[in-house]
């Protein structure tokens, strides 16, 4: 493996420092899945207090984070009357306390004396956190246990860098199935898919004969297996994903679909989850909540990943989105994530990661170091890149197809366990490093 660090100078004095690596191969190229953190919950709350509310808390009404313990028993029922039947604790819980608690800045209201005690439990284990915003309204927020740190997760492997988006937005919570944390977007190797794709963004993807191309995906063009059942679009069910809509229509039984779980069962109707999607099979079936789904259709697919926008298509720069985002700050009925991705492309700056190949299809990932959030001095941190700044950078060290994978706060390209550049989120106090806790990443060993 060969790396580089380039620096490329920027007005006023700023200028922008980039870590380069070209990998061996494709091959070689494999899902992390860190090694789950205990202290995900505080540094999530640390990361909505510092600089989510903060940055706009005219958006933001009270936000509960909190945490379920693996051996703390869940005193709900399964079923509710809006989310159909549930399997996953942390979604009933979830479920229970948006439909029994109320926070305001002079105090909490519970609807009754079992959600109250419930409350009380979570309390005595240190798994609730609360950061108040201007509105007048309360946001739970579940944080799942699947995130953890790259320094911590193989620490023998020869390179990591973060991957694909994930739930950290309170907006992108909005339903009992989604939670902090959870990833989404497609994610293929030698054919299984680990993760579906969403909102019709671009993929890279590297076929059987080795090339490479960035193309739109959309879950409606594959196969879904449900346990024994199987799915198509426009076949034998409809399916439903945000932008396009809230929730699934009534009457229809709705199958709410989270990674690669069946996470509920809903007779009439669901709404559609950020980091997932309903199917409407046209005649009702008979399936269980947890079980297993399974994706078709991209057997002929090496490795495939999907997360943000192109940045090099076919040897030329991408200059505009290519797909939808939006800004929360905005008026939008329906949201889906990432509600905070930088929607200026020309001018937005931030910690940038790109994967991608040459024009031989051999694989390269760059980290375009962010300016530090916290005690940011000018020609010393580096000042980020912008969308288009990135597809400059990529051409220039030799991209020619290449996507954006999570950037920001989560951005880290690590080799023998070492970082050569600096994080963007840094402590309060010292304004040191703060690596933040993702749910996956892309390895070498």
């Amino acid at each position: 493996m060969v790396s580089e660090i380039k620096v490329f100078p920027r007005k006023n004095g700023e200028h922008q420092r980039v870590h380069v690596a070209r990998l061996p191969n494709w091959e070689q190229l494999e899902l992390l899945r860190p090694t789950p953190s205990g202290d995900a919950l505080e540094c999530f709350y640390q990361i909505y207090r510092l600089y989510l509310v903060p940055s706009a808390p005219q958006i933001f009404g009270s936000l509960v984070l909190f945490s379920l313990p693996a051996d703390l028993p869940v005193p709900f029922s399964p079923v509710f009357s809006d989310c159909g039947h549930l399997s996953d604790p942390l979604t009933i819980a979830a479920a229970a306390l948006r439909n029994g608690v109320t926070v305001r800045q002079d105090g909490i209201r519970f609807r009754d004396s079992k959600i109250r005690e419930f409350w009380e439990t979570l309390e005595a284990r240190n798994c609730i956190r609360i950061v108040h915003g201007d509105l007048p309204h309360t946001t739970i927020l579940p944080v799942g246990t699947e995130c953890g740190y790259l320094t911590r997760s193989c620490p023998d492997a020869a390179m990591k860098v973060n991957g694909s988006f994930f739930i950290m937005d309170p907006i992108d919570c909005g339903t009992p199935y989604d939670h902090i944390g959870a990833w989404f977007g497609l994610f293929v190797k030698n054919g299984i898919v680990e993760s579906p794709p969403l909102f019709g963004r671009e993929a890279l993807l590297v076929h059987q004969d080795g090339t490479v191309t960035v193309q739109s995906l959309d879950i409606r063009s594959l196969p879904v297996h449900v346990g024994e059942k199987t799915y198509l679009h426009g076949e034998n069910a409809r399916f439903y994903t945000r932008p396009e809509q809230n929730c699934s229509p009534a009457g229809k039984q709705a199958l709410v679909i989270t990674g690669t779980c069946l996470t509920a069962v809903c007779p009439d109707c669901a709404q559609i989850p950020c980091s997932g999607f309903v199917i409407c099979p046209d005649e009702p079936d008979d399936l269980t909540p947890g079980a297993v789904v399974r994706y078709g259709g991209l057997e002929h697919i090496r490795f495939g990943i999907q997360v943000g926008n192109s940045i090099v298509k076919d040897g030329q720069k991408t200059d505009h989105f290519c797909s939808d985002f939006y800004d929360v700050r905005e008026t939008q009925s329906v949201s889906y994530p990432p509600s905070l991705y930088p929607l200026d492309f020309h001018r937005a700056r931030a910690a940038r990661i790109a994967l991608g190949a040459d024009a031989q299809g051999n694989p390269l990932v760059l980290w375009a170091e962010g300016a530090a959030k916290l005690g940011h001095t000018p020609g010393k941190d580096s000042c980020g890149a912008s969308l288009s700044e990135m597809a400059d950078i990529c051409q220039s060290v030799g991209m020619y197809n290449a996507v954006n994978l999570d950037g920001g706060g989560s951005a880290q390209l690590l080799l023998n366990n070492a970082r050569k550049l600096c994080l963007s989120d840094r402590s309060q106090i010292e304004h040191e490093e703060s690596e933040r806790p993702v749910p996956m990443a892309l390895m070498i060993r």
